[in-house]
């Protein structure tokens, strides 16, 4: 539990005993207490506009081993009955031991794709448990491989059964809902979140007087001693309290910049290591969507210079890696006009813009004119997902008007990201605020869960043709 204790932050750690709890204190500094995650993230226990505790059915110290058992329980018995006998083959054991990773990757991966706020939906079991079973089969391909097709099948199935159970258990919430110690940063995320029911609690004995619900207060903030007694008491009752910035930023999957904010591992970069992985990845999928998808971009390209003068493809300058200018390739979806890269007003596009054809139309609602950003890919200007580039003009509009708006330009730009998933295209530089907010967010967080869930929720929106201009 994390807590005031003499107007520092401290850490509590207890542990049970037969007769009682046993308690260590430790304080420690501002940065060591932001660097830590000391209490469980907010967005594990809100569900719809109050807290809630995780189910026992949702842990996975519980799930894995269930898996485990009855996955290959299930498999031998659809062997049994579809052969009336069981081999031991080498397939046989592939299949028992693969379908055993997968089950737990994708255990793994759904528990971490329900950290990010606004996914808690029994809809991402699906797509998380067939990519890791795909992945598998086609290793399986790759490197011929024998494998048991029933009982991978069964194995899938199964796995998608027990996550659906284990998932499908709502979070029993505690009434009494959110309570908030009021301070500047408290305020402003009361203001930002005029939904949920937050109950201001105006005294310490107000809060002395709490048994449900949860506290989030500025742990920053010089509070007096009596609040900082009354804080440190209500964690040994039991209460969850959270800090403003974490409670922020697991309520609205943003991140405030009024102070650059650092990952879980202290660090202002992103995972290093996790960040050449994701070149490989962005490779390897753009050049097979590039060959795979050659015929219907020709097709594109063709129906642009039918329907409107002008060549196919958009080259646009814009700021990326590292604050690097470089040129991105865009289907074209406006009529073809002189273009001055330093114009801020010829570089926003409006609602029901005129300039914006009617093939161009389509080509944006299902964001198909970003296909040609492939090719970025491949030469390591952009990555598949991450913050979208802006253009030169937009790029110092932005600087001049919000902190640190360079800082989005640690990690290679997106074909899609965060915020697009989030919030579409905006204009306005209240949007743009937002906007980068979400982009932060993206950046401390970037995991391969996080690129997986922007990625399926991109698909969901190319569909459903929402949030283009």
């Amino acid at each position: 539990h994390a807590f005031a204790f003499q107007g520092e932050p401290c850490f509590a750690e207890y542990s049970k005993v037969p007769k009682g709890r046993t308690f260590t204190f430790m304080t420690i500094s501002d940065a060591e207490f932001t660097q830590r995650n000391l209490a469980v993230p907010l967005s594990h226990d809100v569900t719809g506009t109050s807290l809630s505790r995780q189910h026992w059915l949702q842990s996975l110290r519980f799930q894995v081993p269930v898996m485990a058992l009855l996955v290959p329980l299930l498999q031998l018995a659809t062997l049994y009955l579809v052969s009336g006998e069981i081999t031991d083959s080498p397939a046989f054991w592939v299949s028992i031991c693969a379908t055993q990773i997968a089950n737990l990757v994708a255990a793994s991966s759904f528990r971490s794709i329900k950290r990010v706020p606004g996914t808690r939906k029994l809809g991402f079991i699906l797509p998380t448990v067939t990519a890791c079973y795909g992945v598998l089969i086609l290793i399986a391909f790759a490197f011929r491989i024998p494998y048991s097709v029933w009982l991978v099948g069964v194995g899938y199935g199964s796995a998608l059964t027990l996550m659906w159970v284990f998932s499908s258990r709502v979070r029993a919430a505690p009434r009494g809902g959110l309570h908030m110690i009021m301070s500047d940063q408290t305020a402003e995320l009361m203001n930002d979140l005029p939904q949920l029911p937050f109950t201001i609690l105006e005294t310490p004995r107000s809060l002395a007087a709490l048994s449900k619900g949860a506290v989030i207060v500025d742990l920053r903030e010089d509070l007096p001693s009596d609040w900082e007694r009354e804080i440190a008491r209500a964690v040994l009752r039991g209460i969850p309290v959270y800090h403003v910035k974490q409670a922020y930023e697991s309520l609205t999957g943003k991140v405030r910049f009024d102070h650059l904010s650092e990952n879980h591992f202290g660090s202002l970069v992103p995972s290093l290591s996790y960040l050449a992985v994701k070149r490989v990845i962005d490779v390897v999928v753009s050049v097979a969507a590039l060959a795979l998808l050659a015929l219907p971009m020709l097709m594109i390209a063709a129906l642009i210079r039918l329907t409107s003068p002008g060549p196919a493809v958009f080259k646009h300058v814009r700021v990326g890696y590292r604050g690097e200018r470089f040129r991105t390739y865009k289907f074209r979806t406006m009529k073809q006009v002189e273009q001055n890269d330093d114009d801020l007003d010829s570089q926003i596009t409006r609602d029901a813009d005129p300039r914006v054809t009617n093939i161009g139309r389509f080509l944006r609602d299902s964001r198909l004119d970003e296909l040609p950003q492939l090719i970025n890919v491949v030469f390591g200007q952009m990555s598949l997902i991450g913050p979208r580039p802006e253009a030169q003009a937009l790029s110092a509009w932005y600087y001049e008007r919000l902190d640190f708006y360079e800082y989005r330009h640690v990690v290679r730009p997106g074909i899609t990201g965060w915020a697009q998933i989030n919030q579409g295209h905006v204009t306005s530089i209240e949007d743009i605020f937002h906007k980068t907010q979400y982009d932060f967010y993206y950046i401390k967080n970037l995991s391969p869960s996080l690129d997986f869930l922007i990625a399926l929720k991109t698909l969901e929106i190319m569909f459903s043709r929402r949030g283009a201009r």
